[in-house]
């Protein structure tokens, strides 16, 4: 069966000035989902793939991702619900979204215990693994989706996070009324559990849940674990291939789209007329696209790229330091050589303590005409933080490797293929973590959605990278409330 995972694109002859109401620039999944919804709103959106990165690479013949993703099951977010159910893609992202089986896998040096959504599934694991201890360990897991299910009505009241002036203030104020612990005023979770075992893997899963370094806040471990918890997905390329099926509605909705990819937008600036930006400029050509407000969702240094004057912006962007990232390695291997037992989805805390996470999806083969399944082969892939200078860091590729080898220990027998990300831009795109701070908003807040720039607002994951994905939905659904009460509501379609 044939499978494309290609984010769309569609060509443009860059001989003409164009004009739209709004104009998204990068392809994070907070972006893409503004521009859905403002385009399924009325509006007219251009969405502009900066980077090109897309859910991966091809290499020797194959589709390889950039790295493992833990997706939480969309539904159970209140952001990510709102704009499934408005673009009417509630059902397709349920069939094309699949579950990981188990939600969530433990690799410890002398442990293997799996963690599926069903609570009696999940004792019983618990029972098998640590029988003397199971019903402990039983509360302590339900205590995490207790206060993740507490947490719902806070942050279905959409409240401005971070909040910015005075009314935004007094806003979360009223709404964290409406959290039990405050809005993460709580104990963290699991911290009854001490260093048991369970209980430091489960912390050890914070880098690959969230993009914040340091160690976890109570809001953002309960919303990122809890939501891993209720199920997590396990699409190839994580929060991108949510981005390409979301990109496809705008272009649905009578939207454009520029680049795609593969094909990043050779943009080369953004111009500004009054203190509001106002023009993107196109490279080697005289294209050139007007808009009424822009929402930009990528990598930030090329924000001050596009506006020719970083400065302006490095107050605003102070929380969004990166501390490190996450680096990955990947390896085709023939699909009956790995261990039944693995999981989809399968967090390793080897012997040093340095967890990786492992993903194994199916093989694609890359192809003239797509990509197409291989029946026989698997794709895995590993991640794990590196030591965060932004290039490829020697000691965590010997980490992934020795880690792999630990628990998978006749992997190079049955690999047909391996490949390392290396310096490729996707790669050090790929997830980055940012620099722990006190002053965060409720332990997960970062960058404000409003910028210094009148009509520029920020849509992607630097606005709550303590909430991970569910960061990317609620920063989405803020952004195009902003660009809303700019312009004026248009009437939205029923």
């Amino acid at each position: 069966m044939a499978a494309n995972t290609r984010s769309p694109a569609v060509p443009r002859p860059a001989t003409v000035r164009r004009a739209y109401d709004v104009c998204v620039i990068g392809s994070q999944l907070g972006g893409v989902a503004a521009g859905a919804i403002l385009a399924r709103r009325g509006y007219r959106v251009l969405h502009v793939d900066l980077d090109g990165h897309g859910t991966g690479y091809e290499d020797g013949g194959w589709r390889i991702p950039w790295g493992p993703a833990i997706v939480p099951a969309l539904r159970a977010l209140p952001a990510a619900e709102a704009i499934l159910v408005e673009l009417g893609l509630a059902t397709d992202a349920a069939r094309l979204l699949e579950p990981a089986r188990p939600s969530l896998q433990l690799l410890l040096p002398r442990h293997r215990v799996d963690l599926p959504a069903a609570r009696a599934e999940r004792t019983a694991e618990l029972r098998r693994e640590w029988p003397g201890d199971a019903a402990r360990l039983d509360e302590a897991l339900a205590a995490v989706r207790a206060a993740f299910d507490a947490e719902q009505p806070f942050l279905a009241s959409f409240p401005p996070l971070p909040a910015r002036g005075i009314g935004e203030r007094w806003r979360l104020h009223r709404a964290r009324k409406l959290s039990p612990s405050g809005g993460g005023r709580g104990i963290v979770p699991l911290a009854d559990l001490g260093d048991h075992p369970l209980a430091v893997a489960l912390r050890a899963a914070w880098p690959f849940l969230s993009f914040l370094d340091g160690p976890p806040p109570p809001l953002g471990l309960a919303r990122v674990l809890g939501g891993a918890l209720q199920g997590a997905l396990r699409p190839a390329g994580g929060e991108a291939a949510v981005a390409a099926l979301l990109r496809r509605r705008i272009a649905e909705s009578r939207g454009e789209l520029l680049g795609g990819e593969g094909e990043p937008a050779p943009v080369s600036g953004l111009e500004l007329e009054g203190g509001k930006a106002h023009t993107l400029k196109v490279k080697g050509g005289e294209a050139r696209y007007a808009a009424r407000a822009f929402v930009f969702a990528g990598d930030l240094p090329a924000l001050g790229a596009l506006l020719g004057n970083p400065e302006r912006l490095r107050k605003w962007l102070e929380p969004a330091v990166p501390a490190r990232r996450l680096q990955s390695l990947a390896w085709v291997v023939r699909g009956d050589a790995l261990p039944a037992p693995l999981g989809d989805l399968a967090l390793a805390v080897p012997t040093d303590g340095i967890p990786v996470l492992l993903q194994t999806l199916p093989a694609l083969r890359a192809g003239p005409k797509g990509h197409e399944a291989s029946p026989t082969e698997k794709i895995l892939v590993a991640a794990t933080p590196n030591r965060g200078d932004g290039a490829v860091d020697p000691d965590a590729t010997d980490r992934l490797r020795r880690t792999v080898a630990e628990f998978l220990p006749f992997l190079d027998r049955a690999t047909l293929h391996a490949s390392d990300p290396g310096t490729r831009p996707g790669a050090l795109a790929f997830h980055p973590l940012l620099a722990a701070r006190s002053d965060r908003v409720l332990g997960v807040g970062g960058v404000s959605t409003v910028s210094p720039v009148g009509n520029l607002f920020l849509a992607g994951r630097e606005v709550l990278p303590g909430l991970g994905t569910e960061g990317q939905f609620h920063s989405a659904w803020q952004a195009a409330a902003a660009v809303e009460r700019q312009l004026g509501a248009k009437n939205r379609p029923k």
